[in-house]
């Protein structure tokens, strides 16, 4: 019985949705679902930029340092339910759309 338990713990992970796509679901009205939208045709797309700039960027922006194209403000709305031990996470599975 235990090594029935222990295969369908196995499965079950194996098919657990990464959990970037939950974090960048907010993101994808703004940025497009693949990171190509370039917003108000001033907000260059994401799908250019390495996970560490992007992670970088997240970081100043959540903390309210960082106001790239008067966008800060909202920027920092959006960060606000991402803890930051998942910023990580998110920039990766932007860097991989």
């Amino acid at each position: 019985m235990k090594y029935i338990f222990i295969i369908c713990i196995l499965v079950i992970g194996s098919y657990a949705k990464d959990e970037g796509s939950a974090l960048y679901h907010s993101c994808k009205f703004c940025h497009g679902y693949k990171g190509e939208r370039v917003y108000m045709d001033l907000v260059p797309n994401l799908k250019d930029m390495s996970a560490s700039e992007i992670e970088a960027k997240l970081i100043l922006y959540k903390k309210g340092e960082l106001d790239s194209f008067g966008y800060g403000s909202m920027m920092k709305m959006q960060m606000k339910n991402i803890p930051v031990d998942k910023i990580s996470e998110l920039s990766s599975y932007i860097e991989k759309l």
